[in-house]
């Protein structure tokens, strides 16, 4: 079975997208066929190393290359809030900003594509200058994730919106 992408209104010209790890033992070749064809450049994965371990992703990397994707890994334990990783977390959603302004696919993955992922994007939108409560409402559909708002709305205070000369910086 393969998952779905939820593609997410952006400031373009790039895209960004969700997506939940498809139902199976790993990702089946055939699903990084379907991502290059619907023109994704980037996937990164959130999964943590015991996740891959358990779902057998070993070689992922080397099968994403094998169809033009780039694949990030980016492992934060499920139902948690990174704020000991919240440096590594502004500092990759601000090279995923890059890529989107760069006109590149960028596509967010964690186990159900719901929480990790969602932080992932919603914060990229952020550094994108999208307002925090208008990035979660893009990210999720008016899903209400407390962990998350909470976090993007802590990020977004503390972090004034960026201009994109600087987040070219970061790309």
């Amino acid at each position: 079975m393969r998952a779905a992408l939820h593609v997410i209104a952006g400031p373009g010209p790039g895209q960004l997208a969700t997506i939940a790890h498809p139902r199976a033992d790993a990702w089946p070749v055939e699903q990084f066929g379907a991502l290059a064809r619907a023109g994704v450049n980037v996937v990164v994965s959130a999964l943590t190393l015991t996740e891959q371990q358990r779902l057998g992703i070993g070689d992922t990397a080397t099968v994403a290359a094998a169809y033009g994707l780039d694949f990030v890994s980016f492992p934060v334990p499920d139902g948690g809030v990174p704020r000991d990783e919240a440096v590594q977390v502004v500092a990759l959603a601000g090279r995923l900003a890059g890529q989107v302004r760069a006109g590149r696919f960028v596509v967010t993955q964690c186990f159900g594509g719901i929480g990790r992922s969602t932080l992932l994007a919603s914060t990229t939108l952020v550094l994108l200058g999208i307002a925090p409560g208008e990035a979660l409402s893009r990210v999720t559909g008016g899903s209400d994730l407390p962990i998350t708002r909470d976090w993007l709305f802590d990020f977004a205070a503390s972090h004034p919106a960026r201009r994109p000369e600087q987040l070219a910086d970061t790309a």
